[in-house]
This record gives structure tokens, C-alpha cells and sequence, in this order.
């Protein structure tokens, strides 16, 4: 799968392949989740939604999506715990990890999201703008590491 940039910032799926990034999007609000998932649906990606961290593992086992989107502060438990037990068994998955945490530093949520493994991290809010771009980066990431020989 190749990513190409479309006008102002848009990240589209080139149809190389037949199959469409999956990707799962958790979070414990509703409406982030649907925020979070409209636009990836909207572009072309496969997205499944989780409401906290337990039902992630599950949804994540039983299908084993190419990334995954996850809030950091949730009712059923830190998303800090979702990475470290989804890195655990897929040390090369792709997570993006998103918060409303107003500290920058590396001991708010998102720094310690890094420090755990999530290869992104965006605050909220972000635009859809901001989503698609760093979505379609990291997987061209992806793609570019995987083209490489060994």
C-alpha cells in the first residue's frame, strides 16, 4: 500500500494492493471516537472502534488491524497500559496516541505515551487535517521499512 499526498495535507490510499489499512481507534468518548474514525473511514480505511483499553484487546486479537489510535486518559484504564500490552505481543505496530493532557513535557500523558512505544502523538483537539497527515506518514513509514531488504 503506497500513501500519497492529495491537495491541502489529505493522505489517500493508493490502491496498489486489495487490501485497506485497518485500523483500530479507541477511546472512551463517543464522540472523540467518532472524530477520530470519520475521517479514516472517509479516506478509505478499514476502522473498528473500541470504547477502553479491555474491549481494544479484544477487537486487536481478533483481527489484528495495522495500527492503532488510542487515547491515553480512559475510564477502564491508561491507555499507557494498552500500549504496553499491545507492543508486548506486536513489538512493530504503529500507534498513534492522542490526549487532552495540556502538559508538554515528558512526563505527561503523551510523553510517557512515547516513552512506551506510540510512534506518534497528536493533542487534542486536532483537525482532521492533522489525523490524516500523521496517519498517512507513519504508515509511508511503514511501507518504506518494510520495501527495505534485510
Amino acid at each position: 500500500m503506497a500513501w500519497v499526498a492529495v491537495g491541502r495535507g489529505d493522505w489517500r490510499a493508493a490502491e496498489l494492493e486489495n487490501i485497506m489499512p485497518s485500523v483500530l481507534v479507541v477511546d472512551d468518548n463517543e464522540l472523540a471516537r467518532n472524530l477520530i474514525a470519520n475521517p479514516l473511514t472517509e479516506v478509505g480505511f478499514s476502522v473498528e472502534t473500541a470504547a477502553g483499553g479491555f474491549e481494544a484487546l479484544e477487537k486487536f486479537k481478533a483481527s489484528h488491524h495495522q495500527m492503532v489510535i488510542t487515547d491515553i486518559l480512559m475510564a477502564d484504564g491508561e491507555g499507557i497500559d494498552l500500549i504496553r500490552s499491545l507492543l508486548a505481543d506486536t513489538p512493530d505496530l504503529p500507534i498513534v496516541a492522542v490526549s487532552a493532557d495540556p502538559r508538554t513535557n515528558e512526563t505527561s500523558s503523551l510523553g510517557m505515551a512515547a516513552k512506551m512505544g506510540a510512534r506518534k502523538t497528536l493533542s487534542k483537539p486536532f483537525s482532521a487535517l492533522e489525523l490524516l497527515a500523521v496517519v498517512g506518514a507513519l504508515l509511508a513509514t511503514e511501507d518504506e521499512a518494510q520495501a527495505q531488504p534485510a
